[in-house]
């Protein structure tokens, strides 16, 4: 499952529910705090024996402390895809089918190949 919300905000109720605008609350409270602006992409696994209904409070606090965490540098969006793949078990074949923001990460053209196009007319 996925969710997403543009630039320009939502307008319905997020189809994955709480969790999702508790992650987007963690988020918000790290950059506002920063005074800045930034797109944010979070992969969650749920497991058929994932039975404790804490999910809500798991995931904002999970947000919150991986915010404070020392984060790894990497040279693209791919290698970062690459690292975070790692410690995931769901292929990253089903987070691209389900997420509207890998989709545009990875397939989306970038300004600069156009540039780099007309370059070489």
């Amino acid at each position: 499952m996925g969710d997403a919300e543009s630039y320009h905000g939502r307008t319905t109720y997020a189809s994955i529910g709480g969790c999702y605008y508790s992650a987007r609350l963690a988020i918000a409270e790290k950059l506002r705090k920063e005074q800045r602006q930034a797109s944010a992409l979070v992969l969650r696994e749920i497991h058929p024996g994932y039975i404790l209904p804490v999910g809500v409070w798991n995931v904002r606090e999970s947000v919150r402390a991986t915010l404070e965490c020392q984060a790894n540098e990497c040279d693209s969006f791919q290698s970062a895809m690459q690292l975070a793949i790692k410690h995931l078990t769901i292929p990253l074949r089903k987070w691209i089918e389900g997420s509207v923001l890998l989709k545009e990460a990875l397939f989306q053209r970038k300004i600069t190949d156009y540039r780099q196009s007309v370059a070489h007319s």
